[in-house]
């Protein structure tokens, strides 16, 4: 069952993540595009973020830790923080896309280097034993 765990923790991610790098170009070159984005944003991507959050949570039991003890790996409080920023970084993304705003830009940028620094606590697990 972990592996079915595993397997729609990372399909959430990819779903999650996936557009973010289309986003800056399309969005620079199609008038009206940003509204696209959001509603992008908001009806599959934020979606799939909290499907990354539920099925994270369902991993770390997996590990047959102590429920107690789940947030006591370092690499998964990293994760569970990094979830939270990135939960609220997407509310203002959804908001300055549907406002056309320049700052969905940086915004989009700020989700980019968010998911760079997950992958590496989830690769490489920083704190967890042996």
């Amino acid at each position: 069952m972990a592996n079915f765990w595993l397997l729609l923790h990372v399909l959430s991610a990819i779903i999650a993540f996936g557009a973010f790098f289309a986003a800056p170009m399309v969005a620079r070159s199609a008038d009206g595009a940003n509204t696209g984005f959001a509603k992008v944003a908001m009806y599959i991507q934020a979606p799939a973020l909290l499907v990354l959050l539920i099925t994270g949570i369902l991993n770390a039991y997996s590990l047959r830790l102590i429920p107690a003890d789940v947030f006591k790996e370092t690499w998964i409080s990293i994760a569970f923080a990094l979830w939270l920023i990135m939960a609220v970084v997407m509310f203002f993304l959804i908001r300055a896309q549907k406002a056309g705003a320049k700052s969905a830009q940086a915004l989009t940028g700020v989700m980019h280097l968010l998911l760079i620094i997950a992958l590496w606590a989830m690769i490489f697990q920083p704190g967890a034993p042996g």
